[in-house]
């Protein structure tokens, strides 16, 4: 049985938790993943020093690994080289590439980059989609398809561009390439739903960030799948055991014609 952990929303930087950090490191050597996918703002700001000890935590991370940048991977404090190279300081710290595959464990994971400069991240380019499709349809005959991206796929109502731009036709896209699980981070909220076509949209909360919002605590998903279902767990930090503990699970059904 496949099992994922998803982090997001590290945050290395003023607001990052040490001890947290080293709990999640504890529970990957435990649990033993398959793969852990981490859905981007490894930074607050960008700084070099913030991805110094983001790549520093990466490298104690022993398990096959996927990660993304998100919108606080881009430098703020630097107006040209955010126009002109937004993503050089994540090359240079954290992955040479912005979109990424990963096979593991039965696993096929298209990581994609859905930042941009100046207006709000939430939608993919047509050289992403195009890029996107074809790597879906090279994945190994019986993997699981899953994509990860940093903005939420549903936007829950607000107002766009709150989260993923277009999510009906995101959807419907991703279905068509026999995707059944898609990752997200972004909101520093925990959840799980399946929307349409029978693919599961699951967000990641932060996972190391003084940052939770509405309030949720600091948070990742552990996630497996069968032959029959998809099941998400959000595993939320608990002050009283200083560990991080099973808060909340979803289950879903996977797609007959996935098995």
């Amino acid at each position: 049985m496949p099992t994922l952990i998803h982090l997001s929303d590290l945050h290395f930087g003023p607001a990052y938790l040490s001890h947290l950090g080293d709990l999640i490191l504890k529970e990957i050597e435990t649990l033993q993943p398959d793969a852990v996918v981490i859905s981007g703002d490894f930074t607050m700001r960008a700084r070099n020093n913030e991805y110094q000890a983001a790549r520093a935590y990466l490298n104690q991370i022993t398990r096959p690994m996927l990660t993304i940048p998100g919108n606080h991977d881009q430098p703020l404090s630097a107006p040209v080289e955010r126009l002109t190279r937004p993503f050089a300081r994540y090359q240079q710290h954290i992955c040479a590439d912005t979109d990424s595959t990963l096979v593991a464990g039965g696993l096929f994971i298209v990581g994609l980059n859905d930042n941009r400069r100046i207006l709000p991240g939430g939608f993919w380019s047509s050289q992403q989609r195009a890029w996107l499709a074809a790597q879906l349809d090279r994945a190994p005959r019986g993997a699981i398809k899953i994509v990860a991206t940093h903005h939420q796929l549903m936007w829950e109502g607000k107002a766009r561009p709150a989260g993923f731009w277009f999510p009906a036709r995101a959807l419907a896209f991703l279905a068509h390439h026999g995707v059944e699980l898609v990752l997200n981070g972004h909101t520093h909220i925990p959840s799980a739903e399946q929307p349409a076509h029978d693919i599961v949209v699951a967000r990641a909360g932060t996972s190391t960030s003084s940052r939770p919002r509405h309030g949720n605590r600091n948070a990742y998903n552990l996630i497996t799948i069968d032959e029959r279902q998809i099941s998400v767990f959000v595993r939320q930090y608990s002050e009283p055991n200083d560990a991080f503990i099973a808060a909340r699970a979803y289950t879903f059904p996977r797609r007959s014609n996935a098995f």
